[in-house]
């Protein structure tokens, strides 16, 4: 029996695409790169700062004007990350009727600690999650399940009764190093065959199917 949830944010609980593109776009412009589109950009996120800068910013630029931009972006996006982010529809509904029933829940993500935090502040101020971490100095990121496990620990749940949410590839697989059962969701930023490959148990279309899943 399933007890627990562990979500993923960015293409999960909260579509953070367009504050990502459009800061990633602006830095990019003001080192005289061209515009990357939405998909180029998608197919960048969930791996983690570092795997993002590396998906988007152009073959051959040296390592030095990479981390520039990659410094520059960042300081963009710290302004405008929470603007056109939001929730998905449904979720919070679900996450208010989970929280009522005694799900204990979580998010985990590979977005920077402090980005997480405040967009979960901002879209879920109702809901209490045991525990929301993003990427932290020291700790491996996503698909490594270091995290997920020290939520499980915080749940005081067993990895079995956990479900691990996400719309990647690398959160089915940080699910299944996790020992724990996997959900994909289909409206955010991979789609339904490399969810499948990559070990999702079930994939939900709405919010409400994760419910009806449980």
């Amino acid at each position: 029996m399933i007890k627990g949830l562990i979500f993923d944010l960015d293409g999960t609980t909260i579509d953070t695409l367009n504050d990502i593109k459009e800061s990633f776009n602006k830095a990019l412009e003001e080192f005289g790169y061209s515009r990357k589109s939405r998909d180029e950009i998608r197919m960048g996120v969930g791996r983690g700062f570092r795997m993002l800068v590396n998906a988007i910013i152009p073959e051959g630029v040296s390592e030095e004007k990479k981390e520039e931009i990659a410094a520059r972006y960042k300081n963009i996006y710290r302004e405008n990350y929470y603007k056109t982010s939001f929730a998905y529809s449904g979720m919070n509904e679900l996450l208010k009727e989970l929280q009522e029933q005694g799900i204990k829940l979580a998010v985990n993500s590979n977005k920077s600690d402090e980005f997480t935090t405040e967009l979960i502040r901002r879209n879920y101020p109702d809901i209490s999650f045991v525990a929301v971490i993003g990427a932290r100095e020291g700790v491996p990121h996503k698909p490594d399940p270091a995290t997920a496990l020290e939520i499980a620990d915080m749940m005081k749940l067993d990895p079995e009764e956990i479900a691990y949410v996400g719309d990647s590839d690398v959160d089915m697989m940080t699910g299944k190093n996790a020992g724990m059962k996997t959900i994909g969701v289909l409206w955010g930023y991979r789609d339904e065959k490399i969810l499948k490959e990559n070990g999702a148990d079930h994939t939900v279309k709405t919010p409400e199917e994760i419910k009806l899943y449980l």
